[in-house]
């Protein structure tokens, strides 16, 4: 028996309607991202804030009709601080099939993480990496996050204001691709002298000896390279010591728990940090109302962060022409973006550029005390 063939017009249908099945399948298919960051090692706690600041952002995109009608799609890794937590957290994403990797809590972490990350073809950013080793690269690396190089030019304009001569730092050697690269970045501006005092906080500190070392010869400035937990017990010590001279931290405390750590001693102690704490932006005000509402918690640096890096990605991500890692570096090198932090914008090797300030704690808040 033989049967007939279909009509021209019942075979251009069936394409049609092929075709429309394809590309609304096309177009609800999720467009994955990864965040790899510690929530459970030694600092977890702060990964908890930047989780959540993505989460938020995640969610706003998609309730606003996604990346060109597709969902984005947040695959969360927890790196657990560790060589080895790292490598597993990202192969998983990179297995997942997500574009890009946000990543990682530490500049120690993102730089292991980086070759492997970069040689899978997919684009690593960060909003928490200032080491300057991966400055200045043609590779699939970017950061809204400001340079150690920055921060030492910066750091120096501050002393040179408040007519310091002499330092010392306190170095946690937990993080010593930020705190080495950050104090040679210091010195390379600074004209006075500096000496330093090294300690690792996964080990028992030794505070007899680390005061004893701070203190051993008189210095117009103590610049604290540490996370804000020991940012705040050295504070204490300090002022206990009858230390009077000036106390400068970094990016690394700025977060809440330096005020719970330090108490009173944390008063007019400076920061030289990117986040503007008296931020007025409206986006910032109404980012700052959802996650009290969402996550009965107050927004932090760090959670602004996140917030504002899925943000840009998605700005991005709706101007590729295919969704690629190579598309995407395109895409964010060509952007200006006006965030919920404020302007900034990416230079040709994905670095960023955007405003430096001091900061300063007054009656247990920060306060901006001008762009630097």
């Amino acid at each position: 028996m033989k049967f007939p063939l279909p009509s021209l017009s019942r075979l251009l249908f069936s394409c049609c309607v092929l075709f429309l099945f394809l590309s609304c399948n096309q177009q609800q298919a999720s467009i994955k991202i990864g965040l790899s960051i510690n929530l459970s090692g030694r600092g977890g706690e702060a990964g908890e804030d930047i989780r959540d600041g993505a989460l938020l952002a995640v969610e706003e995109i998609n309730s606003s009709g996604g990346v060109n009608g597709r969902p984005l799609e947040l695959l969360i890794r927890d790196d657990q601080n560790s060589d080895e937590g790292i490598k597993n957290a990202d192969e998983s994403l990179i297995n997942e099939g997500v574009v890009a990797i946000i990543g990682h809590s530490y500049s120690s972490n993102t730089l292991k993480a980086h070759p492997y990350v970069i040689s899978r073809n997919t684009l690593l950013i960060t909003a928490f990496t200032a080491t300057s080793q991966l400055s200045g690269q043609d590779d699939l690396f970017f950061r809204t996050s400001v340079d150690c190089a920055i921060y030492g030019k910066k750091m120096a304009v501050l002393l040179q204001k408040k007519d310091i001569h002499s330092i010392v730092f306190l170095m946690d050697m937990t993080n010593a691709a930020f705190v080495q690269d950050y104090a040679s970045s210091v010195k390379k501006y600074f004209a006075g002298s500096a000496s330093d005092v090294q300690f690792e906080s996964r080990e028992q500190a030794d505070w007899a000896q680390i005061m004893d070392g701070l203190l051993s010869s008189p210095s117009d400035a103590i610049i604290l390279l540490t996370e804000a937990t020991m940012t705040g017990v050295a504070l204490q010590k300090l002022k206990a010591a009858g230390y009077t001279g000036n106390c400068i931290a970094s990016i690394w405390a700025q977060t809440p728990g330096l005020m719970r750590h330090a108490g009173n001693s944390a008063e007019g102690v400076s920061l030289v940090t990117y986040i503007d704490p008296d931020n007025t932006i409206p986006a910032y005000r109404t980012f700052s109302q959802e996650m009290k509402k969402k996550f009965h918690k107050n927004a932090t640096a760090r959670s602004t962060r996140s917030y504002e890096i899925v943000m840009i990605l998605a700005d991005a991500l709706r101007r590729c022409t295919h969704i690629n890692s190579s598309e995407l570096k395109k895409a964010l090198l060509a952007g200006d973006y006006d965030t919920l932090m404020g302007h900034l914008q990416f230079d040709r090797y994905g670095d960023v550029i955007r405003p430096v300030y001091e900061v300063v704690v007054r009656g247990k808040q920060f306060r901006n005390n001008g762009e630097l």
